[in-house]
């Protein structure tokens, strides 16, 4: 069972709402109440909603602070950290199928789950070590290099 509710939508902001719930279903949200509910709640994580190109990107980007929400404050993750993105990538790569009813019902019921997910987390390895990193030449691809290299096979000559 769920605990979001859906209402209707602000006028205008169907194909948007459709672009939303795609998504949420792509993510793994088979449940079709709760991908509108999750959709029109990221909807209301828009400032404003002009009807432009860039307005699907931008609700896709509220989607995954909403998603990065509940996970944090589900495993008590600090926002954003490593940790975060890590539990993330392990979510979303099927280490606990039934994600969606559990990260988004109430604490109780999801606590096997979470520490389904928990164990498949993965630690970076190596920690990250930030360090410069040397200059090297650049050599761009040439039609001419096969040949070339193809004529000093054969030797052929090129000079005329």
């Amino acid at each position: 069972m769920n605990t979001l509710r859906y209402s209707l939508s602000a006028p205008g902001s169907e194909p948007l709402l459709e672009d939303l719930k795609a998504y949420w279903m792509a993510l793994g949200v088979t449940d079709l109440s709760l991908a509108l509910a999750l959709s029109e709640q990221t909807l209301r994580r828009l400032p404003d909603r002009p009807d432009d190109e860039e307005s699907s990107a931008r609700a896709i980007i509220a989607a995954g602070e909403l998603l990065d929400d509940r996970l944090a404050a589900a495993l008590d993750l600090p926002r954003p950290s490593p940790a975060l993105r890590a539990a993330r990538a392990a979510l979303l790569s099927s280490a606990v199928p039934e994600w969606p009813s559990i990260l988004f019902a109430p604490p109780s019921a999801a606590k096997p789950a979470l520490e389904r997910l928990r164990v498949a987390i993965a630690e970076p390895t190596p920690a990250p070590n930030p360090a410069p990193m040397p200059t090297q030449r650049i050599e761009l691809f040439s039609l001419w290099f096969p040949l070339r290299w193809m004529q000093r096979l054969l030797g052929v000559s090129t000079a005329r």
